[in-house]
């Protein structure tokens, strides 16, 4: 009952984020809405410690990049490379066949391997010196994406989405960050950023603790 409350909340603050703070100022309101969210599937996911360790934080990502600032960008761009190397540990640790076949596995994850290879190459020139703590996130991301390729069932199908859309929005990010002129980014590129993270984040953290 508490965790269907945690997530009702979760939801709540994601909807009020999206319909109203997308492309609000930075503020103390803003940062609490959009950090609380993830915040509270942190303790949702506490019954599986590392779950709640890679949600947490990410939240803590979230709490930097609601600001303004690149020290900021890049304390953001080191809590979610954190969050995902402990995600990778977590799916890793899961014991089972994996509910992929070899075939789908080796797809996936060159599928994987080939975008982020070409997010990396137009970003290249693009970065300055942010260069090398994006590339090294995009590894680490990468690392990630393959890793949920590995999960067996039932965890498999919300996992493997929710990297997936991880990878999506993470995407989107570094599309309106630094491949699209500035004020020249669609209207639905920052909603889409949000709803895409948020789902992925919630798949991750329904589908490893409710079957447990």
């Amino acid at each position: 009952m508490t965790a269907t409350v945690l997530l009702i909340a979760s939801g709540i603050l994601a909807v009020i984020y999206l319909l109203c703070m997308t492309y609000a100022a930075p503020s103390a309101l803003r940062s609490a809405v959009k950090t609380g969210s993830i915040a509270l599937l942190a303790v949702v996911a506490a019954p599986v410690p590392l779950l709640a360790v890679a949600l947490g934080l990410c939240a803590l990502g979230d709490l930097a990049l609601s600001r303004s600032g690149e020290r900021a960008f890049v304390a953001g761009i080191a809590a979610f490379a954190l969050g995902h190397l402990a995600y990778v540990v977590l799916f890793r640790s899961f014991d089972g066949d994996p509910a992929l076949t070899n075939g789908w596995q080796t797809s996936g994850a060159v599928g994987i391997v080939a975008a982020s290879w070409g997010l990396a190459l137009a970003l290249w020139s693009k970065l300055g010196p942010l260069r090398w703590p994006v590339l090294g996130y995009i590894a680490i991301i990468t690392a990630m994406g393959i890793s949920a390729l590995s999960v067996p069932a039932p965890f498999a199908g919300a996992v493997i989405a929710g990297a997936l859309l991880f990878i999506l929005s993470d995407s989107l990010i570094a599309t309106e960050r630094f491949l699209i002129r500035d004020g020249a980014a669609p209207r639905w590129i920052s909603p889409a950023i949000w709803s895409t993270y948020w789902l992925a984040q919630v798949l991750f953290c329904v589908g490893i603790v409710r079957p447990l």
